[in-house]
């Protein structure tokens, strides 16, 4: 793997930091006046280099490990969003709800809604791979038929 320049160390730095290539190109190589899609296409060049595209990875990995960040770490965050909206439903259905109760209801409504059960799972299906599309096979059949002109 060749060793990165400065700026190529830098890109990759701010791209883990920003998420946005073309914003990380623009700090790294101080770039002011550059049209915008001269620079979109010079950020996706340098991406698209192993050496930094491996840089990206590892730094993104170092980041992951210092925070502890793993996909179960993820996966546990939803849910547990997931159980807190459950439990707001099964309170909710209650007739007669204590005091304290009541009090976790206020506390969990404060807390989620229904479009952060519905994202968690959406999420936690994206991460497991569980929305891939059925494959359906389909045998198509194509008949080409040539006809002169004169015919």
């Amino acid at each position: 793997m060749n060793k990165l320049t400065p700026k190529q160390q830098k890109f990759a730095e701010l791209y883990v930091e920003l998420g946005n290539a073309s914003e990380a190109y623009r700090q790294a190589y101080d770039v002011t006046t550059t049209n915008l899609g001269t620079i979109k296409v010079k950020a996706s060049k340098l991406l698209n280099q192993s050496n930094i595209s491996i840089t990206i990875e590892n730094l993104r990995k170092e980041l992951r490990q210092a925070n502890k960040i793993d996909k179960q770490w993820i996966i546990d965050q939803h849910q547990e969003i997931i159980d807190w909206y459950k439990e707001l439903k099964q309170l909710a259905k209650q007739e007669d709800i204590s005091d304290k109760d009541k009090k976790r209801v206020y506390m969990l409504k404060d807390l989620i809604k229904g479009s952060d059960f519905r994202g968690s799972l959406d999420s936690i299906t994206k991460m497991l791979g569980l929305n891939e599309p059925e494959k359906i096979d389909k045998e198509i059949k194509i008949e080409i038929v040539e006809k002169k002109r004169d015919e």
